[in-house]
């Protein structure tokens, strides 16, 4: 998620100009095409051409609405996506407050050891770390290991190594965890379906996750608005350059500008699980979940928050 571009002013033209150099390239050939074919005609005994400014205004309309409609449900898919981490944010919690404070010897009355109470707590803990990060990799599709590895047993890495969907099967797991410790008198019953309700809520956040990351946004939008952005960007300077001569130039460039960077923020908005500097920052979020459960069950080893990172240009964002 970008926090802002670099204090620098000049930076953040250059930025912005460096990764959209290839669109401004062919703004300007276009437009210095249509200014010397409008200038130079007539010494080449060639007609003009130029366009009527009414059917390119209702294109660029039709455009803006294209344009706004897609750039709309793009911001929708984004901040669903941030809400959904939210609501993984607090059912994290609760169930780490729930796993170190509903389990006891007591209701074994005392059979069962202090000993092994902490020991599965901190296991309970450490596995639903290892599922947050195993989300990560399944809305990422990587292959990364090395956060999993460190808060599961071999044996569970090996298990999930096998399976489809990874996240989905350590959620078994703690359902799995969570009957041996009410069949242990741990947890009594009431307890126990209140800790299996909230396993229920990460099934289904991770759910809304998944369809968000699965759901394909409608070809026929990002195909006819591409169409359309193009058709008008192409149409534009040869309406222009006879009102206004060499200066369609920039102009031409600047409208064109505008409609694609509208364009384009949309298309990087609508897939906010890529790990992209402008998506929503679910490792910063997973790490900061990571740390409050692990002080839950006095862990000696606690990471540090992950810190702002400075791109190109001296853009900061969390990833």
């Amino acid at each position: 998620m970008i926090l802002k571009y670099s204090d620098n002013p000049f930076k953040q033209v250059f930025g912005i100009a460096f990764y959209n150099r290839k669109n401004i390239i062919l703004f300007t050939l276009i437009s210095i095409v249509a200014v010397f074919q409008y200038e130079f005609g007539e010494i080449f005994d060639f007609e003009p051409i130029t366009l009527p400014v009414v059917p390119v205004t209702i294109l660029g309309g039709a455009l803006a609405i294209f344009l706004g409609f897609r750039n709309n449900s793009a911001y929708d898919r984004w901040w669903e996506a941030r809400k959904v981490w939210g609501g993984i944010v607090n059912a994290s919690r609760t169930f780490g407050v729930m796993i170190c404070t509903f389990s006891s010897s007591y209701f074994s009355e005392e059979k069962v050891k202090d000993k092994h109470v902490l020991a599965w707590r901190k296991e309970l803990i450490t596995r639903h770390i290892g599922w947050l990060y195993a989300l990560i990799m399944h809305l990422r599709k990587e292959n990364n290991w090395d956060d999993l590895e460190k808060y599961l047993t071999k044996k569970e890495v090996e298990q999930i190594r096998k399976v489809h969907n990874k996240p989905t099967q350590l959620l078994h797991k703690q359902t799995e965890r969570l009957r041996d410790a009410f069949e242990e008198n741990m947890i009594e019953h009431f307890r126990h379906m209140e800790l299996t309700n909230v396993i229920k809520e990460f099934y289904s956040l991770q759910g809304m996750a998944e369809r968000i990351k699965g759901t394909i946004f409608p070809y026929y939008y990002n195909y006819f608005t591409g169409v359309f952005l193009w058709l008008f960007v192409t149409c534009l300077p040869f309406t222009l350059v006879s009102e206004m001569g060499w200066s369609a130039i920039p102009m031409s460039i600047a409208i064109s500008f505008v409609f694609t960077i509208l364009e384009k923020s949309g298309a990087v908005t609508e897939d906010p699980f890529e790990g992209r500097a402008a998506d929503t920052p679910i490792t910063t979020i997973t790490r900061n979940i990571e740390i409050d459960l692990l002080e839950m069950i006095k862990s000696d080893t606690i990471p540090a928050p992950i810190e702002p990172k400075t791109g190109r240009f001296g853009v900061k964002y969390l990833d």
